[in-house]
């Protein structure tokens, strides 16, 4: 029953996260990129913290200085560095090249925890996370290769740090004391982290650039009401749950299978073309996640 809950959540975690890649590109073509993920993150923040008060109104635990001074530096890894560096390198890049780029976090995850904390890295997990990044570079190295893209350096760059920094933070998340209700946490985080954004965002000149209410048109406007409460909200609370009742490895899986929806959101929206190559590598993505999650739960028991 818990492998299938685990199961459901990073499926459920995937979809919302891959389909967000599209809801970005959407979004950024109006609004500067720091400024609306600065202030997608601040509303997904209050609203995550009100929710863990509505579900229990006694905890005492959002008063605590320490969980507020965990919480800044997880915010500086995750959505400052992380999300920033998102916001910042999409702009150069088609949303399913950002997504499948994102998809080297749980590398980065298994790699940090076996250099910095000496975790054993069982075989099943090797294969597995080896699978996964095969299957990113199966689908993402045609795309680098052929040069048609006209990919940037800039931007590949920005993702692949984002990528590192987000592995950092989630490892940081479960080595440190936060609320127990994950909703609290996830809140918090998000809170603090949309407001360092604003930092930048005002400091670039980003604040001259915002568009007038009449640029703003229904389409921007569901775009960012989907990137905020479908793209944001729900994906953070499943992936505080995650790294909760699970491991780092196991959170992060989703960036294996989010690039997928990602590919194949374009083609259904963008009417971008579905190789022979993406259903190969989907499969073998797909394995690769199966072995992470089974020898994690392997583990757990």
């Amino acid at each position: 029953m818990k492998q299938l809950k685990l199961w459901i959540i990073i499926i459920t975690l995937s979809l919302t996260v891959g389909s967000s890649f599209i809801a970005i590109k959407i979004v950024l073509d109006s609004i500067p990129p720091l400024f609306a993920f600065s202030i997608r993150f601040m509303i997904t923040g209050v609203v995550l913290i009100l929710v863990s008060y509505i579900f229990d109104r006694k905890s005492q635990e959002i008063k605590k200085i320490t969980f507020w001074r965990n919480a800044l530096l997880i915010g500086a890894f995750l959505i400052l560095g992380g999300h920033g560096l998102i916001a910042y390198g999409a702009q150069y890049l088609s949303a399913g090249i950002a997504s499948l780029l994102n998809s080297t976090i749980p590398l980065w995850v298994a790699l940090f925890m076996f250099l910095i904390f000496h975790n054993k890295i069982t075989n099943l997990t090797k294969i597995g996370v080896t699978l996964g990044f095969s299957g990113m570079i199966i689908l993402v190295g045609p795309s680098i290769g052929g040069g048609s893209q006209g990919l940037s350096i800039v931007g590949i760059a920005s993702l692949l740090i984002s990528s590192l920094l987000w592995a950092i933070g989630s490892i940081y998340s479960i080595k440190v004391s936060l609320p127990q209700n994950f909703l609290l946490s996830a809140g918090m985080v998000t809170l603090i982290g949309g407001s360092l954004l604003l930092i930048p965002s005002i400091l670039t000149g980003e604040l001259n650039l915002l568009p007038s209410y009449s640029d703003i048109d229904f389409s921007l406007l569901t775009s960012y009401l989907f990137l905020i409460f479908i793209g944001t909200v729900i994906p953070l609370a499943e992936f505080y749950w995650l790294l909760k009742v699970s491991t780092a490895a196991v959170a992060n899986t989703f960036a294996y299978i989010a690039p997928i929806v990602a590919v194949f959101l374009g083609w259904a929206i963008l009417n971008e073309s579905v190789t022979y190559l993406t259903i190969i590598a989907t499969i073998v993505i797909l394995i690769g996640v199966a072995l992470i999650v089974r020898t994690s739960n392997n583990n757990n028991k």
